[in-house]
């Protein structure tokens, strides 16, 4: 299996607030980048939450405890499950590309919500190591903006190949972008995404 970047991470200049009651983490990357940044997370919020065990990992790396991590899903519905009703307040910190569900879902709640853009996806200027479709039997896709820069590097897929997603908002985006989603991992991680692959191409061969 080919791990093959067809998308760049861009660091964008931001500035936070003071501290809040939570901060709200959904991604690894989101993390890196507050920490690239010179940002001390205990220094942000009281608690801290993670979209899932990915991020939680990146977060419990730099040293700082991470005081809610939903399981089962890894996405913002799952993470919205597991916090309290408010009155709070949040800064939420990660990519300009990222859906209104967390914010919107947490100040329907009562919270009030900074939303902080740290960095931005884009599709890579130049792909050497990708390859034309006939050369794949499946695509995993594990993000929006992975769908968006799939299609721009590749077109659509062959009709031999399966698409795979990492989960529910990953499979909406790819609908958007015109990709026929095949599989939805169960689980956020490895395991989720080989059980999805197995199903995929499992029913192709049917």
């Amino acid at each position: 299996m080919d791990a093959v970047p067809v998308t760049e991470t861009q660091s964008l200049p931001f500035s936070l607030p003071g501290r809040v009651d939570w901060l709200v983490l959904t991604s690894p990357v989101g993390v890196r980048v507050l920490s690239e940044a010179g940002v001390e997370l205990a220094d942000l919020a009281d608690r801290i939450a993670a979209v899932g065990p990915a991020t939680a990992a990146a977060i419990e790396a730099l040293g700082v405890r991470v005081d809610i991590v939903p399981s089962g899903r890894s996405d913002a519905g799952a993470l919205l499950g597991v916090l309290p009703q408010g009155p709070a307040s949040a800064l939420l910190a990660g990519s300009a590309l990222a859906g209104p569900t967390m914010a919107d879902g947490l100040a329907a709640r009562g919270w009030d919500v900074d939303v902080v853009h740290t960095y931005t996806t884009a599709t890579v200027a130049d792909a050497p190591a990708v390859r034309p479709w006939s050369d794949y039997d499946a695509v995993v896709v594990t993000a929006g903006s992975i769908a968006r820069a799939v299609v721009d590097l590749l077109g659509m897929p062959e009709p031999h190949v399966a698409v795979v997603t990492l989960g529910e908002p990953s499979a909406a985006a790819s609908d958007a972008v015109g990709l026929r989603v095949d599989a939805i991992a169960d689980t956020q991680d490895g395991p989720g995404v080989v059980d999805a692959l197995v199903h995929a191409l499992t029913e192709e061969k049917q």
